[in-house]
């Protein structure tokens, strides 16, 4: 018996060039919760997540 499974289907809309750059600066919300002494390992990996994106890597 041979079943289907229904696959989702491309997006046909315009992709959003900002959505990296979007997601990556979310990482910053709540920064101010933080101890300062944890706010470096945040600006690092919004800064690794916008350098792949720009690259493409992403």
């Amino acid at each position: 018996m041979d079943e289907f499974y229904e696959t989702e289907e491309p997006s046909s809309g315009p992709v959003d060039p900002d959505a990296g750059v979007r997601t990556a600066l979310d990482a910053l919300d709540g920064l101010d919760d933080l101890p300062p002494a944890d706010h470096v390992a945040r600006f690092e990996a919004v800064h690794d997540a916008l350098r792949a994106h720009l690259s493409g890597d992403a």
